[in-house]
This record gives C-alpha cells, sequence and structure tokens, in this order.
C-alpha cells in the first residue's frame, strides 16, 4: 500500500513538562517506527491518570497483566495507535512495530523479515538487563512529568515496589546504582560489537535499535546534563553516536 492519500495514523503519547515532548522510551519506539517509515501521523497527548479511562471509553483490551500483591492486575499502557486508514487501534509498540509492516509493506521494515521472533527475545533481554536501575530511572523521570500526572506516577510506582518514594534512589545508594547502568550497556555493547554495521542488524536501523536509543533519549531528557555527558560517551562514544544516527526519526513536530 503507498502512503500517498493516507490520512495521519493517530499515536497516543505521555506529555511532559515541556509542551510537545514526549517523555516515555516505549512511546518513542513507536514515533521512530512512524517516521523511519515515512508514514503521516499526528499526536494526542493523553496523562497518566487518564490512559486506563482512555482504554474503557474505545473498548481496548489492556496490555497486559501485571502480579500486584500476588494478584494478576490489568495495566494499561502507551502507546497505543488509531489508524483511521484500517479503523484500527493497535497497543504496545511491538505488536504496532508488526502491524506497520504488515499494513503498509511498500515502506521500510522495522523488523525485517525473519527477525520478529529475535527482536522480541531481544526487547525483553534488554529490559532485563536494565531492570536493576529502574527504581533510580522512576525518580529521574517523575521530575518531567506534568503535576497530575507526576502524582499519580509516584502512587503507582510506590504501590508497585511496595517501598516509600523516598528509598527509591538514596543519596548513599546513586554511586552504586550508577555503577549498576554502566554494567547494564556494557552488557549491550557486547551485543552491538558484534555487528557489521554501526545498527544491531548493520547499516539500517531496526526495532530493536529504536528500543536501545529510546531508553538513551529519554535519559538524556530526565538524567543531569553531566550525566548524560558521560554515559554518551561510554563504551567508545558508542551511544552519543546511536542517538546521533537516529534523532532524524524521531520526530516531535506532529
Amino acid at each position: 500500500m503507498s502512503t500517498s492519500g493516507l490520512k495521519p495514523i493517530i499515536l497516543y503519547d505521555i506529555p511532559s513538562v515541556v509542551q510537545g515532548k514526549p517523555w516515555s522510551p516505549n512511546t518513542m519506539k513507536t514515533r521512530y517506527c512512524l517516521t523511519f517509515k515515512g508514514l503521516p501521523f499526528e499526536t494526542v497527548w493523553v496523562e497518566f491518570p487518564k490512559i486506563k479511562p482512555f482504554y474503557e471509553q474505545n473498548s481496548l483490551a489492556p496490555t497486559t497483566l501485571r502480579e500486584m500483591k500476588g494478584t494478576p492486575t490489568p495495566v494499561h499502557t502507551l502507546p497505543v495507535i488509531m489508524d483511521p486508514n484500517t479503523n484500527r487501534f493497535i497497543s504496545d509498540s511491538f505488536v504496532i512495530a508488526q502491524y506497520l509492516d504488515e499494513q503498509y509493506p511498500d515502506t521500510p521494515k522495522v523488523l525485517p523479515y525473519g527477525t520478529a521472533a529475535l527482536v522480541h527475545v531481544f526487547d525483553t533481554t534488554f529490559l532485563n538487563t536494565i531492570r536493576g536501575i529502574v527504581k533510580m530511572a522512576s525518580v529521574k523521570g517523575a521530575q518531567k512529568l506534568n503535576p497530575e500526572c507526576r502524582e499519580f506516577y509516584i502512587r503507582t510506582r510506590t504501590e508497585r515496589f511496595g517501598i516509600p518514594w523516598e528509598q527509591f534512589a538514596l543519596p548513599e545508594k546513586r554511586e552504586e546504582q550508577w555503577n549498576i547502568l554502566r554494567a547494564a550497556f556494557n552488557t549491550v555493547d557486547g551485543w552491538y560489537a558484534k555487528s557489521s554495521g554501526q545498527f544491531i542488524l548493520g547499516d539500517t536501523p531496526c526495532f530493536a535499535d529504536f528500543i536501545v536509543v529510546g531508553c538513551f533519549k529519554w535519559m538524556q531528557y530526565c538524567f543531569e546534563k553531566q550525566e548524560w555527558e558521560e554515559m554518551k560517551s561510554w563504551n567508545g562514544g558508542r551511544w552519543g553516536k546511536l542517538v546521533d544516527a537516529t534523532d532524524k526519526y524521531l520526530d516531535c513536530s506532529k
């Protein structure tokens, strides 16, 4: 299907304190995909407390179930897209990537032929690799949310982890958490070192790269400037170069 004459796809995204600035590394994955494919889109901003009502209003199934105090609890997340060309809502960034490849086969693939299962494993493994810094990252990220959104985010994260917010990033734990973060990206660097090009599959980015660079782009926004300057220099400057090489696909003007 050609992209000419297409109605803009609607991307539902989470706003930040800077108007028009995306906050979530998960929604960034989809923003990268849409721009990489050259598909027209526009953004509708949805604050955290309004995500579940949005799902309910549009009769969407929860993204997943998460164990909360031993009970499977429905979780409602963004990104979601609504494609007016097919009148379909799609949630979950990986599922959205699959949908865009299948629905618009004439556009560049974000999941090249035969790689979907491997990229899905990459996604899970990457998240497990950086899991040790989630609490520190939560505190950093909360500072960039609007007040209503920030209160909801803090409350739901303390409920999820079962500890007071003040214990998420204790000053005396900062060096330990920073070392965990660096060790995690040393691991990811080992994966990239086996590639024949700058990206994980060679010379062209794919969804796996958007997973990684979305995380770094989020850290560039949420961490202190000096922290980002240090991070982007790690592993021979790999991460700063990766961000620079993919910034053209992070269209925040829509």
